[in-house]
Order: structure tokens, then sequence, then C-alpha cells
């Protein structure tokens, strides 16, 4: 059953999210009311218990860019977040992998060992056992990844 979110934020779409403990985090993404499409940074998260809606503050420079898109999965209280479009002309995407200590609620950028992915969109991440994958995604205007990367 659809319900209406009352607090939550603005509609969107091609946004990340992640699920740490009862809340579910919701940021990224992008509308199209600015030119062809608006890339956001807000975030947001919902008590999945009680539906209730929070907003949080960004703290830059350690804050992922502005896209949509991108890849994202947690791990313990901590998301990560990789790549997404940054431009929609020209085709931009980010090379950069983030992540969000949820109980600090603050974004920091990660240094990656050994070969460091290509900027993407699309891809898919999970964690497994305390590790993060990444998978795939479109690196390029019909240019199509079947790359793993651990981290």
């Amino acid at each position: 059953m659809a319900q209406s979110l009352e607090g939550g934020p603005p509609a969107r779409a091609f946004h990340e999210s992640a699920v740490v403990e009862d809340k579910m985090f919701v940021w990224g993404g992008g509308t199209s009311y600015k030119g062809p499409y608006h890339s956001r940074l807000d975030l947001f998260s919902v008590n999945i218990l009680t539906g209730e809606w929070s907003s949080h503050k960004a703290h830059p420079p350690e804050t992922p860019p502005p896209c949509w898109d991108a890849a994202a999965t947690c791990t313990g209280n901590t998301i990560y977040t990789h790549g997404g479009r940054t431009s929609w002309s020209p085709f931009r995407v980010s090379d950069e992998l983030y992540k969000l200590m949820v109980e600090e609620m603050k974004w920091r950028r990660v240094t990656t060992r050994g070969t460091k992915p290509a900027g993407r969109r699309g891809a898919a991440m999970c964690s497994v056992d305390g590790k993060v994958l990444l998978m795939g995604g479109s690196t390029g205007i019909g240019q199509h990844s079947n790359e793993l990367f651990e981290f």
C-alpha cells in the first residue's frame, strides 16, 4: 500500500538509499525542475517503525557531489556510496567513494587500495562480511563495465 510521506524528501528519481537498524536513509537523485535535470545532495532518514522523517545537513567538503544513479550499500552503521552522474551535458560521472558514519551523521571520502574504479553510474554495490563490493555500471555513453572491485 502506497503512503504519502509527510515531512519526507521532495519527489525524485535515481536516488540512493540504505537501511541501518530501524532507519532508511535517502539521498541524491534528481528532479527535472531546473533545466533538463537537477541533482540533489539532501539527506533524509525515515524511522521505518514510526514513519517519522528527519532531514540531515551535509558538511562540505567531505560530502559526495550532487549526483544521481550512484551505487550504495551499508555495513554495520556505515553507509558507502560510489560514483553517480554529476552532469547531464557533458556526460560526467564521479569516481569517488564516500562513507556516511551514521552515528556522527558525517560524510568522509574514502581512499581506496589498489586500482581505483573509473567514474561510473548505474553500478551495483553490496557488502559481505564487512567487505564492500562494486560491480559494473556505465563509465560513459554506451560504455558498460563488468568489472568487480572490493573495498
